[in-house]
């Protein structure tokens, strides 16, 4: 018995396949998808990242303690009214990526610990992770993380 399809029943399955996979995609609210990520919405000004305030997708910015991914290894934090801190995320002992717990950074490989401004509070890391200086703009509402300025 051969395992061959017409090209009659192969056209018709594949019609069958992109009806129901349109039908699934419609009803999902990509807007919303998009707006539920931890992405922050950034543009880039050579090498500086510029966050806007006033964008709904950084409104976790407009408190303290909140926060935005500017990508998949660094974080905007605003640490207080006027104060935010730019974080790499790659812990410093082993190279895993650090996760947010509360009020600190926590290594899931190892177990490190530091501070939102990057400090190492508990090892076994000794290096305190990567930094960028945050400039903020109260005019603007905006915040220029100097992504060649590391710390």
């Amino acid at each position: 018995m051969s395992n061959k399809i017409s090209r009659r029943e192969f056209i018709k399955k594949s019609a069958i396949g992109i009806v129901v996979g349109g039908t699934v995609l419609s009803s999902l609210d990509i807007t919303e998808l998009a707006a539920k990520s931890k992405f922050g919405k950034i543009f880039r000004n050579g090498n500086d990242i510029v966050v806007n305030l006033k964008d709904t997708k950084n409104s976790a910015l407009a408190n303290v303690g909140g926060c935005v991914y500017l990508d998949d290894d660094n974080i905007l934090i605003r640490t207080s009214l006027t104060q935010f801190a730019a974080v790499n995320l790659i812990c410093t002992h082993k190279g895993c990526t650090v996760e947010v717990n509360g009020n600190k950074f926590v290594c899931p490989c190892h177990g490190s610990e530091y501070a939102l401004d990057g400090k190492v509070t508990e090892g076994p890391a000794k290096k305190d992770l990567k930094t960028y200086n945050a400039v903020y703009n109260p005019t603007n509402e905006t915040v220029t993380v100097k992504m060649g300025d590391k710390n």
